[in-house]
């Protein structure tokens, strides 16, 4: 038997040999097999012991790298805190956040400052503490319970609320529902306040300037219009009457030619106050532009009140207007219409107005004249106004009258417009308002329009020395010629007539004309670009206004309104509206004329604006061929 290597070594050191004795071979094996197990014990042992030292040091670098994320964690964590605290501090809104029972959970400085909260003396721990502590500060803290109750009931709900305090100032408040992680899981309501008194006065100022004359401080042709149409609809349900006067200055283009218009700014204003002592109860004084004001007398029954309300404005012009060391004599010439016997819509009712106030004119100024329906709307007197129309075509008494188009980046005439005017016997121009719609309704606009045709093209032929090789002359073409299918043959008959190169000739059509029947108005169109000559939108906006039909058209021009142009200067509403039209119609390829431009300051905005071209009386009136003539002899400027 092979005996463990320690009793080996012994009986070698001691012993020659093993003794042949059972006894100690008994013994030897005993002692044997014990070291065998103490080898087999021992080398469990070291085992353990290996694999506890191996597991010890994975688990103190699993503590370890714990430990180094638990660091991060906290300096992270302090600094969220830090950045939040920060935020809270620096924002300029005030936060209150509540969980869903509402418990505040925390709110920000501004919080306090705002609802005059002492966090060291008084601790807001809900928001029921948060309510008491603002019913002596808002006007309506009812409201405000409510609404912080939908919210807590409702927490996936944005709440948007005004709060009206008891010195005047506004608080808009809004809630966000706060979320749980990426769960989605709503945990509470983030409140802010913030106080918006500036805004809303601004945007009352703005409101004010919108439907109000800048000069005057009147409302405007806008605010008439919502006034009138509202006094129109409660008159017809009433029974009662709506009466306008229709007020314009007699002279007044004098004090701006003489006196400069600082000293007519000054007269309008000093009128406007003069006006408005005499104004009615019930009464709306508008300024309608330039030198025209309009009354809305609302709740009448006659036209008592509003003869004498006319004859006090004349009576008080009597007196004249001391303006520093100058006496200016004035008097107003007033036009009277009511409805609904003169009309039933503002337009009808202003425009009869306006014919009255001009038939006041032809009877010497400075007094007023009611308007006659048998004067124009009765058939005697619409066929008087046929028969004269024939007669004016034969004995030429029409005349056209050029509105030059100027390009603001060079103050050059760059075209014009030409407007019909009827010279009477007397002299005087008969308003277009009166015999336009008459010959439009009987075909007689057809011949006229083909006189126009005729004569742009003569003085085109016959100012060829003076113009600049881009100018372009613009005429308007009435519906019914335009659907009448004569168009194309009258413009190819004069143009040939005279040999005029089509471009230099535009045909403006309004947006009326075109929509009654857009496949023929498209078809007609193409036709007359196909000819060369140019084409134009007129009165945009006044219509249908939508931007998507000009994709179809082949025009050249788009002529935004003067409805539009009126309001830029003060209302932010329709600056940006527009700019839209301009930079949208821009991007299809089309030039801009803006109408009715009245003062530097619409030009300038409209230059910003990139529009390319204006008209108005800013740069010229509708003139005389010859006055026109001169214009362009002397190559008139406008920078």
């Amino acid at each position: 038997m092979k005996y463990h290597k320690l009793i080996l070594e012994q009986i070698e050191k001691h012993l020659s040999e093993v003794p042949d004795d059972p006894r100690i071979t008994a013994f030897l094996n005993a002692v044997h097999n014990s070291y065998v197990e103490a080898d087999e014990q021992r080398t469990t042992l070291e085992r353990s012991v290996q694999l506890s030292a191996k597991e010890l040091i994975t688990r103190n670098k699993e503590l370890e790298r714990q430990v180094t994320e638990l660091k991060i964690t906290q300096s992270a964590l302090k600094e969220s805190h830090s950045l939040l605290h920060a935020s809270l501090e620096s924002s300029h809104e005030a936060l209150l956040v509540l969980d869903l029972e509402g418990r505040v959970r925390l709110y920000n400085p501004n919080f306090c400052e705002m609802f005059r909260i002492d966090p060291e003396e008084k601790n807001i721990n809900h928001i029921a503490d948060f309510l008491k502590e603002t019913e002596t500060l808002i006007s309506e803290p009812n409201s405000l319970t409510a609404e912080f109750k939908f919210s807590l009931e409702t927490p996936k709900e944005q709440r948007l609320c005004e709060i009206k305090t008891l010195k005047g100032r506004t608080i808009e408040a809004y809630s966000n529902p706060q979320t749980k992680n990426n769960s989605g899981e709503i945990i509470g309501l983030a409140w802010s306040f913030r106080d918006i008194s500036e805004l809303k006065l601004k945007e009352e100022e703005a409101r004010h300037r919108a439907y109000h004359d800048l000069l005057t401080g009147l409302p405007n042709r806008r605010l008439l219009s919502n006034r009138l149409d509202t006094a129109l609809t409660s008159a017809s349900q009433n029974k009662d009457q709506t009466i306008v006067l229709f007020i314009d200055l007699d002279g007044f283009k004098d004090v701006n030619d003489s006196l400069g218009h600082g000293v007519g700014d000054a007269l309008l204003k000093a009128i406007t106050l003069r006006l408005e002592a005499e104004l009615p109860p019930h009464t709306l004084l508008s300024r309608h532009g330039g030198d025209e004001f309009i009354a809305v007398m609302e709740k009448q029954d006659g036209t008592d009140n509003a003869k004498q309300f006319a004859q006090a404005i004349v009576d008080s012009f009597g007196t004249p207007f001391h303006l520093g060391n100058e006496d200016i004599y004035m008097s107003a010439s007033i036009g009277i219409a009511a409805a609904p016997d003169h009309g039933n819509d503002s337009d009808k009712l202003i425009s009869n107005a306006d014919i009255a106030m001009y038939q006041a004119k032809k009877r010497g100024k400075n007094t007023y004249v009611i308007y006659q329906a048998s004067e124009n709307d009765q058939p005697a007197h619409r066929l008087k106004i046929r028969s004269q129309l024939n007669v004016a075509l034969e004995q030429e008494q029409f005349e056209l009258f050029f509105q030059p188009k100027i390009d603001l980046d060079t103050g050059s005439i760059k075209g014009a417009e030409a407007l019909i005017r009827w010279k009477q016997e007397d002299g005087k121009y008969r308003n277009p308002f009166e015999f336009i719609p008459i010959a439009e309704e009987n075909g007689q606009i057809i011949p006229i329009s083909q006189w126009v045709i005729h004569q742009c093209c003569k003085h085109l032929k016959e100012w060829q020395t003076y113009l600049d090789s881009d100018f372009i002359l613009a005429l308007n073409i009435s519906a019914r010629h335009f659907h009448r299918g004569l168009l194309q043959e009258d413009l190819a008959r004069s143009l040939g007539t005279f040999g005029i190169d089509p471009s230099t000739l535009e045909l403006e059509v309004t947006e009326t004309a075109i929509m009654d029947d857009l496949d023929l108005a498209v078809q007609t169109l193409h036709e007359i670009k196909s000819m060369g000559i140019r084409t134009a939108i007129d009165d945009f906006g006044t219509g249908h206004s939508s931007l998507s039909y000009l994709r179809k058209l082949p025009i050249e021009i788009l002529k935004i309104d003067k409805s539009f142009i009126d309001e830029i200067l003060v209302s932010q509403e329709d600056r940006t509206l527009v700019r839209g039209i301009i930079e949208m119609v821009h991007a299809l390829g089309i030039q801009v004329v803006a109408e009715g431009v009245e003062n530097h300051h619409m030009a300038s905005l409209l230059q910003d604006m990139h529009c390319d071209l204006v008209q108005g009386y800013h740069y010229c009136p509708p003139i005389s061929e010859t006055d026109f003539i001169e214009l362009i002899k002397n190559r008139q400027c406008y920078i």
